[in-house]
């Protein structure tokens, strides 16, 4: 069962031009990066690090971004169908919750609006602590949620329904708790979730791996679970919800 709770959480990021395509002589001097989200977080420094890349291969000569927060991502998705005529060279940065706020009918448009060109990034969930917490791993967090689940204020990067919030919630339900109990405080972004749990704020952070691993290392925070089905090569002793 937790193989397939796993697999289901890995995250896709794609980028997705505007509902009207790219015309074969516009070039690749200039293209804009569309985020759904605040600076510093895992959309953001997707489209940064594409965006890098991009400028220092010399494939694209003038790069820009925007951040467009707000919807869970529909603000952004709206913004670039609507301007798809006149700006062409908008790439958008998104993932799961893309898909997932469509299909819970949270905005008019939709992911079957937007072509996906590249799929770039596949990230696991994971679920961290501040490093001086009395939760020492999943196992001290489900126990306490169990007994008190109004202790536990859980950040994400992403509306109340989307991934952060339902990937915590199906993790904690599977160890025999109450996910409607869950309280969930929605961020603009993965890293202002993050500030939240450094600053006291919220005691549990569910987010990407990948937006918690460096604060992790560096001891900011500890990572007390990861939704990898097995042990990665490079993070072997990272702690997984099914071990």
């Amino acid at each position: 069962m937790h193989k397939l709770v796993t697999y289901a959480l890995a995250l896709t990021f794609l980028i997705d031009f505007g509902s009207t395509a790219v015309a074969a002589d516009a070039g690749l001097d200039r293209v804009h990066f569309l985020i759904p989200a605040g600076p510093g977080g895992g959309w953001d420094g997707t489209a940064r690090g594409v965006g890098l890349a991009l400028s220092q291969t010399q494939l694209v000569s003038n790069i820009t971004y925007e951040n467009a927060a707000g919807g869970g991502g529909g603000r952004a998705i709206a913004k670039l169908i609507e301007t798809a005529d006149r700006q062409q060279n908008t790439l958008l940065i998104s993932s799961t919750p893309i898909i997932v706020r469509a299909l819970q009918g949270v905005f008019p448009q939709s992911f079957r609006d937007l072509v996906p060109i590249a799929a770039m990034i596949a990230d696991y969930s994971c679920f961290a602590v501040r490093a001086d917490s009395e939760i020492q791993n999943f196992s001290d967090l489900a126990k306490r949620y169990k007994t008190d689940p109004r202790s536990i204020v859980v950040a994400g990067g992403s509306v109340r329904g989307n991934t952060d919030h339902f990937v915590l919630a199906k993790a904690l339900q599977l160890a025999g708790a109450d996910p409607k109990q869950l309280v969930y405080l929605a961020y603009d972004g993965g890293g202002k979730a993050a500030a939240g749990l450094l600053s006291g704020e919220t005691q549990v952070l569910s987010t990407g791996l990948s937006e918690a691993l460096q604060m992790h290392q560096a001891g900011l925070l500890k990572i007390i679970a990861g939704t990898a089905p097995a042990p990665m090569p490079h993070l072997p002793d990272l702690p997984l919800l099914n071990t």
